[in-house]
């Protein structure tokens, strides 16, 4: 099956990975720089303005996972867990766990990216000093790195959400009012005003410049900034809705199980699809053993089910995700998407109180929203 993400290894945790559409970027400025070194520096061969432009590139997006794991590692260091950092068409995204629940983590958080970036361009302005009588497409392209990393410093720093200067901005009123709700409004006009600039810009671009191609960039951007501004709104409005809303609220008391010595074909087709149920506990409330699932069945061929047992596929109790009772909705949700999961039970030790699935859990959601509107 085509993968839209390429991991690329972990640190501390941290996956690293590479999305599709980061190709697109990196293509269009291995083109961009290539032509523009050789329009510049018309002694430079073919291969050496390809090459350049290609280490330059590598090193560029290098920096934009220095910038991000400059949030992930303040992030981790503040009890913020940190899942991946994911590089894409526009940029770079530290992918957390959950949003900081203090304002003095959130402006540290923010504020790390932009100053990496800041040391980035320092560091590689002064090594294109020191390189500048060596090799010059060595001391060109440490230039270019140097004024590249100060505008993304520069332009992260912009008080727009979701850029790092919008959560700065965030988190500087969260702070002054005490007010998280404040914090995010604040942020999340900001966000809008910058989108819209940038809309009015990209559109000054391509009416009066006449510079197409630079004008359809830039409104791409402001589109995203837009889509994530009132994405981020959504999620911070639905997490208000639900809070005081935990497990225990949302649960069934109705637990399906399953013996651990049942087989395949006579739960699937006696107790599952019969009940409509795509999962079970195996064992019984007071003793939980594991979890089965109708996905678990597809490892086994099914001239098969007649002789395996339940307990050979089910996901055993210590893998098993669980939630408490106190576990509020909003993790709950944060669970299921991050392990993408169907469902969840409730327990305490190794007894089940409830069970959780996803469709409950999103029709509870949608209501809860319908009535906060």
């Amino acid at each position: 099956m085509f993968k839209s993400v390429l991991v690329l290894g972990h640190f501390r945790g941290i996956r690293f990975e590479i999305h599709i559409s980061w190709l697109i970027i990196f293509a269009l400025l291995m083109v961009s720089m290539s032509t523009g070194f050789q329009q510049h520096y018309p002694d430079w061969s073919m291969t050496t303005a390809i090459g350049t432009a290609l280490v330059t590139s590598l090193v560029f997006f290098a920096s934009i996972v220095a910038h991000e794991l400059g949030h992930s590692l303040v992030a981790i260091s503040r009890g913020v867990p940190v899942r991946a950092i994911t590089l894409f068409v526009f940029g770079g995204v530290a992918q957390m766990v959950r949003d900081p629940e203090r304002a003095n983590d959130e402006f540290w958080i923010a504020i790390a990216g932009p100053v990496v970036s800041f040391a980035l361009a320092l560091t590689f302005g002064l090594l294109a000093g020191l390189t500048a009588e060596w090799y010059e497409p060595v001391s060109v392209a440490l230039g270019w790195l140097a004024l590249i990393n100060l505008v993304v410093a520069v332009f992260n720093l912009v008080p727009g959400f979701p850029l790092d200067g919008g959560r700065v901005l965030r988190a500087l009123v969260w702070k002054v009012t005490g007010d998280a709700r404040k914090g995010n409004l604040t942020a999340r006009v900001s966000g809008r005003m910058v989108a819209y600039g940038l809309f009015g810009v990209a559109l000054w671009n391509i009416l009066v410049i006449g510079n197409l191609v630079g004008g359809l960039w830039i409104m791409l951007i402001a589109w995203f900034l837009l889509t994530m501004t009132q994405a981020q709104s959504r999620l911070f409005d639905m997490r208000e809705r639900l809070a005081g809303i935990v497990a225990r609220d949302l649960a069934e008391a109705g637990v399906p199980s399953v013996d651990a010595d049942c087989r395949l074909d006579d739960w699937v087709y006696h107790h599952a699809l019969p009940a409509g149920r795509r999962a079970a506990m195996v064992g019984n409330p007071d003793r939980v053993e594991g979890l089965i699932s109708l996905s678990d069945t597809q490892r086994i061929p099914r001239e098969q089910w007649p002789d395996t047992p339940v307990a050979a596929v089910m996901t055993p109790l210590k893998a098993l995700h669980h939630v408490a009772p106190d576990t509020p909705a909003d993790a709950i949700l944060q669970l299921m998407n991050e392990h993408s999961l169907n469902q969840v039970p409730v327990m305490q030790g190794r007894r089940v109180s409830g069970w959780i699935d996803r469709q409950r859990l999103l029709r509870t959601i949608e209501l809860y929203l319908e009535v906060g509107r």
